[in-house]
């Protein structure tokens, strides 16, 4: 049910398209819902016509539609050789996409990309001799491997690339649950002290700690409201966002872009920066994250930081996988291609110089 629920929102706009000789502007939502729910179940479910086509009229009698939503899927059904899928994008994402990517191939491959069944990977605690990337990346199977723990391939490639600008190997992972960074900066001698606020979050952090058997803690803590005396060298900030990068794993984040939401979010992640430039020491590094590309998420909130804190440097990222914003890195699409694909990852390296 899972796969059939990812490909409502896959193909939220060819169900549109398929619909529009049916409907209007007059269509009630709920019954342009229905239909679209009808659509998926017939084309990407085992589930008999017949029985999706009895079922959905049924449901519809209680909207007082059952004859328009009868004449539509049996229509539909009848024209079935007529039906063809595109690579149809819904408009205010692919908007958002457009701004940050010119480059037409990249823009082409995410389009593709949204259709396509994303690969999932493993990375290894330790260098791994049969890995596809860095010695440490692998293709998940369908079980996990002993010793490895699941993330995405560019997540891993941002942590690889920024882990070097670190000088102090004693680490606060601000939003640290379910531990992939974490995780993967212990493995490389990091000191993390790991905190989050969400339980659910941390339970997951606890089940792959425990899974993977190395000694990592995290801590319950609202980052925000925390009273902090210590200070830091090394911070990682993998801030709260629209996850609009994971589109390809989450692909309703393509439907539900809201700008009050994000602006929202907005507004957290820039409390969250400044929180932890106030507890960054001089000469310390911040290390912002997002797995989004939304200006707003993005290279706005380091415009933002920067413009009223001028001490503030950012730093140039050694990476072949990436592709420099203004004042930051976006995960390059096409980087990953031939391996299976990846997120879209925002990072820009902040460090504070008083």
């Amino acid at each position: 049910m899972f796969l059939v629920i990812q490909e409502y929102y896959r193909n939220f706009e060819n169900h549109t398209k398929i619909l529009s000789p049916y409907i209007n502007d007059k269509t009630p939502r709920n019954v342009l819902t229905l239909l679209k729910i009808s659509l998926t179940l017939f084309y990407f479910s085992k589930k008999p016509h017949h029985a999706i086509v009895n079922d959905t009229v049924e449901v519809s009698k209680d909207l007082k539609k059952e004859k328009l939503v009868n004449a539509v899927l049996r229509t539909i059904l009848r024209n079935n050789d007529k039906i063809k899928y595109e690579n149809l994008i819904y408009p205010n994402f692919k908007k958002i996409l457009d701004k940050i990517f010119s480059s037409a191939s990249i823009r082409d491959y995410i389009y593709k990309s949204l259709f396509i069944k994303p690969c999932s990977y493993e990375i290894s605690l330790l260098d791994n001799k049969d890995a596809i990337y860095c010695k440490r990346v692998s293709i998940l199977e369908k079980k996990i491997t002993k010793g490895s723990f699941v993330q995405d391939i560019g997540n891993f490639e941002v942590i690889n690339a920024i882990h070097s600008f670190y000088k102090d190997k004693k680490l606060i992972d601000v939003c640290a649950a379910p531990g992939g960074k974490s995780i993967l900066l212990h493995s490389l001698g990091f000191n993390v002290y790991a905190i989050d606020k969400s339980q659910s979050q941390i339970n997951k952090f606890h089940e792959n700690i425990n899974r993977l058997n190395i000694k990592l803690d995290i801590q319950k803590m609202d980052f925000l409201k925390k009273k902090f005396t210590d200070k830091y060298n090394s911070i990682l900030l993998d801030a709260p966002c629209s996850a609009l990068g994971t589109f390809r794993r989450n692909p309703d984040v393509t439907i539900k872009i809201d700008q009050s939401h994000i602006k929202k979010h907005q507004k957290v992640q820039l409390a969250m920066v400044e929180k932890s430039l106030k507890i960054l020491n001089n000469n310390g590094f911040l290390v912002y994250i997002v797995c989004s590309f939304h200006p707003f998420e993005t290279i706005d909130v380091i415009a933002k930081i920067i413009q009223k804190h001028k001490y503030i440097k950012i730093h140039n990222i050694d990476s072949n996988k990436m592709i420099k914003r203004q004042n930051g890195y976006f995960i390059n699409p096409l980087a990953f291609k031939d391996i299976g694909g990846s997120d879209i990852f925002f990072v820009s390296v902040l460090e504070k110089r008083l």
